[in-house]
């Protein structure tokens, strides 16, 4: 029996070697492997089909879309303000209408975050930065509602108006 003892090397090695060989153990049966797949190669062939049978006659072209009376041509639809954006400036316009212009830009800068294309939203922010004496932040905030606004001709026109007057107020005549 003496022999059975002395083969046993488990005996002879301390007990962080065991402890950290469980551990890789334990780990090794943890470990996610990576499987690759190669991606499969079909070969597909389109079936035949016959030619179509040509027309007797041609169709008519349909006539090109017109504009509506008094919109630009190459005029793109304007963003409808979502329920959310809508809220935002109806508070907007109630801090605005009590005296409350920080309030009232800090609303409408919320409003711009979620519908950044919407030129109404840019206006109006133009005209709170007017009552608050920034004529020049009003103006390029018009200039880009303007940008915006191509299809909205009353829009364009109210935002060439601020821009002319917020010009004037910075020191320079704008256009």
């Amino acid at each position: 029996m003496d022999s059975y003892a002395n083969s046993r090397r488990f005996d002879a090695l301390p007990p962080q070697w065991l402890a950290v060989a469980l551990c890789l153990a334990l780990s090794a049966g943890c470990a996610q492997r990576k499987v690759v797949r190669q991606p499969a190669v079909l070969s597909v062939r389109p079936a035949p089909t016959a030619a179509p049978a040509p027309s007797p006659r041609p169709k008519a072209a349909a006539p090109p879309a017109r504009p509506a009376p008094g919109a630009w041509a190459g005029a793109k639809k304007q963003p409808a303000p979502t329920p959310a954006v809508a809220a935002l400036m109806s508070e907007a316009d109630k801090a605005q209408g009590s005296g409350q212009l920080d309030n009232a830009a800090t609303t409408l800068e919320r409003a711009i975050r979620m519908q950044p294309r919407n030129p109404e939203l840019w206006y109006r922010l133009a005209t709170v930065r007017m009552a608050q004496q920034q004529p020049r932040l009003a103006l390029d905030l018009a200039r880009k509602s303007k940008v915006l606004a191509r299809g909205n001709p009353d829009l364009v026109q109210k935002c060439q108006a601020l821009i002319e007057e917020a010009g004037q107020l910075a020191g320079g005549v704008e256009k």
